[in-house]
């Protein structure tokens, strides 16, 4: 090779890496950069709580880990908490936003505005117009989305302490962070990690562990946010596509007619928290903070379904008072069947209990005369 030629090449090396480190300066400084000081955790949190008419706009992703079983027409909702959830987000604030989940298989969009709710499904090329009020929502990949989750954990944990976590760099932001340790040792939740914009209070990663694990079982996190206010506006359907009204979803679509019965006052040793929850008669929420759990009465067919959904994903049986009930721990989530011989209704039980817990109410249930307690 010939003097020039090596010049030559020496000074397209320089040149070339010269462009590689032009291009890797900005992930290098995003790197290296400080996430700063985390302010104090009560002051966080106080921050958290009051961001809900902050609006934004980014990418997310939720991944959970838990291994829950396929229950009867709830698939949707298990993927949610077993899987990678990633989703587009615009709010503008509670009562305007749209949240697109992003799957290989396409999209799947949720309008929420003033003037009611809509679905976009480009898979099916269908918009859905949905009327009315939901009585109790199933979960849905908007409810994961950080800020969401984030304020919905502080919400139901008002008294429990908080301590401040050293910061971060989440989405380019500098983000305090801090960590709640449930106050109820019957709870099946260790901790939940949040981080959030010091500025505004927008939560950008949240991280819940169980009690007894060292990693978490959910991880919420923005991989890309910009606060500014998005424009939403009411999905107008595409030439050629399909449109259709229909009534808001709720739980009792899923889990089909629900048991007419008063639930007792006090179950496992917590009081109700909620009665007729959501305004269903036959469903109630017990506990207190984040050691609460959900009691729903359903048609027998549907409990002997989810008894066996629950025995084959693992489940144990166990005699209880009158009867038998099925019960299933998948960190941190417990579930129990209770099938009384001889009863026209079945109940399903979930929460963020101990077994022990869910036992003792699964025994009162057992036990409970056709016309309540």
């Amino acid at each position: 090779m010939s003097v020039v030629r090596q010049a030559k090449r020496r000074r397209w090396a320089v040149v070339a890496v010269v462009a590689v480190l032009l291009v890797a300066v900005p992930a290098i400084v995003a790197a290296v950069r400080p996430a700063g000081q985390s302010i104090a955790a009560a002051q966080l949190r106080a921050l958290v709580l009051g961001s809900e008419t902050r609006p934004y706009q980014g990418y997310a992703h939720s991944t959970g880990s838990l291994a829950l079983p396929e229950l009867p027409n709830l698939a949707d909702v298990s993927a949610l908490f077993t899987t990678t959830t990633s989703t587009h987000t615009w709010y503008a604030g509670p009562d305007r936003y749209r949240v697109a989940v992003l799957s290989a298989a396409g999209e799947h969009d949720i309008y929420r505005l003033p003037e009611g709710e809509y679905t976009w499904d480009y898979g099916t090329n269908t918009l859905t117009e949905l009327t009315g009020q939901s009585t109790v929502r199933l979960p849905r990949a908007s409810d994961l989305v950080p800020p969401e989750l984030a304020r919905w954990i502080l919400r139901s944990a008002p008294a429990d302490p908080v301590t401040t976590l050293p910061a971060r760099r989440v989405a380019g932001i500098a983000a305090s962070g801090l960590r709640l340790v449930p106050a109820d040792p019957d709870t099946t939740i260790g901790q939940a990690d949040i981080w959030a914009d010091p500025g505004t209070g927008l939560p950008v990663r949240v991280e819940v562990t169980a009690r007894g694990q060292n990693a978490p079982g959910l991880v919420a996190e923005f991989e890309d946010v910009d606060q500014t206010a998005p424009v939403v506006t009411a999905p107008k359907p595409a030439p050629g596509s399909g449109f259709t009204v229909t009534n808001a979803p709720d739980i009792s679509d899923a889990l089909g007619a629900l048991g007419r019965v008063r639930l007792p006052a006090t179950l496992g040793g917590r009081p109700v928290r909620t009665t007729n929850f959501g305004g269903v008669q036959g469903a109630a929420l017990y506990g207190s903070g984040l050691a609460t759990f959900v009691v729903v009465a359903v048609p027998p067919n549907l409990a002997r379904d989810a008894a066996d959904a629950a025995g084959q994903a693992g489940g144990a049986t166990e005699t209880l008072a009158n009867g038998e009930g099925v019960f299933l721990s998948i960190t941190p989530l417990s579930l129990a069947v209770v099938r009384p011989p001889g009863m026209r209704r079945g109940f399903l039980l979930a929460g963020l209990v101990g077994h022990q817990v869910l036992r003792a109410a699964a025994d009162q249930l057992s036990q409970l005369r056709r016309g309540g307690p």
